[in-house]
């Protein structure tokens, strides 16, 4: 009489919620039941109720859980001897776990352990009612071909399951399961080791398989220079680093990133793929995007049968232009909300600018400090323009585009860039026309940088021209001896000595010394 097929899945819930590797072999574990069997969760560690019933709501029938606190820490000696015991005592048919480090590790010594055979990062699993044999696929010769895997009678048949192969169910807070608690007594010997110390190694890049934006290089990228094009682009979009084969290879990326049969399979909401020709390994494990743009040279290139956009161009070429038009694009946003907030105050706008900074900045990965020392601010006031308890001064702006790389004119609307092209030229010529300014950068007059020489007579203050003005102001004594006051402050300056300051703030310059005191002005306009 046959039996309902009893399959198990391991849970694997050391990341949890954030990896959902075991909840995609839950939900393929599902199908193949096809509700005429039944989905055991094998669940070992200390105080998992709310994660036994999370993997209720994603599809477990049942839930064998082992509860201890020397089961905390992860351990594939123990984890083995305890596995092992579980299935010899139930015999189930199928056993499935993902493909992660610990997973094929676990896999691997349970399998040897028990007899059973094992199928390695498997991309497609089907259960063979007539033969009753679960059949798999899984990549072999480099990825460049499918092998086709079936399991002799001896159970159970044992599969790690390559992550992003299959999707997830979807949440049902209301679905009922069983959660059955086994009793062990761990002063058997399932482990000689003894576990002295476990520090969580950290990690600043979310899960590629997950991620809603993949921006992903091929050969086609030619050096690891080339490749950094990709990574630039990743962060600006906020999304991931995926790659080929040959990228991986040849070291321009770590494994992780590798998409394809030996790799990953992804399902991004946007894929952007650069320098690849679509080789059959690489495309399987790309099939379940939502949108694909596709770079190559090659307008016969495979990878296009697949894009829903192509760009025919050498991709060295188009992602630097591609990538300046992406950071003007995020600026001009990040300028209107600002605008926006000056104009009409805080907390009337579905994203404000303080949230808008901030997601601009953990898209980077960056930490508050970081930030703070890339725009030379304190981390307290980075924390508060990102909660939008504090509007910053223009100049926050200019200190961020300087931070990011980007061209500060993108913040200006067309009318601002007349405007203080215009003001920047009467400036200029205010400046030249006047005795004590020479120039150091002739045919400047419309340029963002440029750069004086002024002379003070002796124990004189200095008359301005011209000294209001949006941007920045570096001053170098080459000569003499200085006395700046910046607003209320008195600031003493030293030949060699150097200051810079926003322009805007008002500013006297008197020479201290008995002899004429020559300055090297630098003005940034934006």
């Amino acid at each position: 009489m046959k039996r309902d097929l009893e399959i198990w899945v391991f849970g694997d819930h050391r990341n949890h919620p954030r990896d959902r590797l075991t909840l995609q072999v839950l939900a393929k574990a599902r199908t193949l039941s096809e509700n005429t069997g039944r989905v055991t969760v094998v669940l070992l560690g200390h105080q998992m109720e709310d994660i036994a019933r999370e993997y209720i709501a994603y599809g477990a029938q049942r839930i064998l859980m082992v509860d201890h606190p020397e089961l905390a820490v992860y351990r594939a000696d123990l984890f083995t001897g305890m596995i092992s015991d579980l299935i010899q005592e139930e015999r189930p048919d199928i056993f499935l776990l993902g493909a992660s480090g610990f997973g094929r590790e676990l896999a691997a010594r349970i399998a040897k352990r028990i007899g059973a055979g094992l199928g390695a990062d498997c991309v497609s699993l089907d259960w063979d009612e007539q033969k009753q044999m679960l059949i798999a696929s899984s990549p072999a010769f480099g990825g460049n071909f499918l092998a086709q895997i079936c399991w002799s009678s001896v159970r159970p048949s044992m599969a790690t399951v390559s992550p992003g192969s299959f999707p997830e169910r979807p949440y049902d807070k209301a679905a009922h399961g069983e959660i059955v608690k086994v009793r062990r007594d761990l002063n058997q010997a399932f482990s000689r080791i003894r576990v002295i110390s476990s520090v969580r190694e950290p990690t600043r890049s979310a899960r590629l398989e997950e991620a809603k934006i993949v921006v992903a290089g091929g050969r086609g990228m030619k050096d690891l220079q080339g490749f950094d094009h990709i990574r630039e682009l990743s962060l600006l979009l906020g999304g991931e680093v995926g790659a080929t084969r040959p990228a991986v290879d040849a070291h321009w990326t770590s494994d992780e990133q590798l998409i394809g049969q030996t790799g990953k399979s992804i399902r991004p909401q946007l894929l952007i793929t650069c320098g690849t020709s679509g080789a059959i390994q690489y495309t399987a494990a790309i099939r379940g995007s939502g949108t694909i743009v596709a770079v190559n040279r090659d307008p016969h290139a495979p990878i296009f049968k697949m894009a829903d956009f192509g760009v025919v161009t050498d991709a060295l070429s188009f992602l630097p232009a591609f990538i300046a038009e992406v950071k003007g694009h995020l600026f001009r946003e990040i300028a209107d909300l600002y605008r926006h907030q000056v104009r009409i105050g805080r907390d009337q706008m579905p994203v404000s600018f303080g949230q808008r900074i901030k997601k601009l900045r953990e898209d980077r990965r960056m930490s508050v400090a970081e930030m703070a020392e890339k725009t030379g601010q304190p981390p307290e006031f980075i924390k508060e323009v990102e909660s939008d308890s504090l509007t910053p001064p223009v100049s926050f702006l200019l200190q961020l585009s300087h931070a990011l790389q980007i061209d500060p004119s993108n913040f200006l609307t067309e009318q601002e860039k007349v405007q203080i092209g215009g003001k920047r030229q009467e400036a200029f010529v205010k400046r030249t026309q006047n005795y004590s300014y020479r120039t150091l950068t002739p045919g400047a007059a419309d340029k963002h940088l440029r750069s004086f020489m002024v002379t003070i007579e002796p124990r004189e203050k200095h008359k301005m021209v011209e000294y209001k003005h949006p941007g920045e102001e570096f001053i170098f004594v080459y000569k003499g001896e200085l006395e700046l006051t910046l607003g209320t402050k008195v600031i003493h300056l030293k030949q060699g000595e150097t200051i810079h300051f926003d322009s805007e703030t008002k500013h006297k310059l008197r020479n201290l010394s008995d002899e004429k005191c020559e300055l090297i002005v630098t003005l940034y306009t934006p």
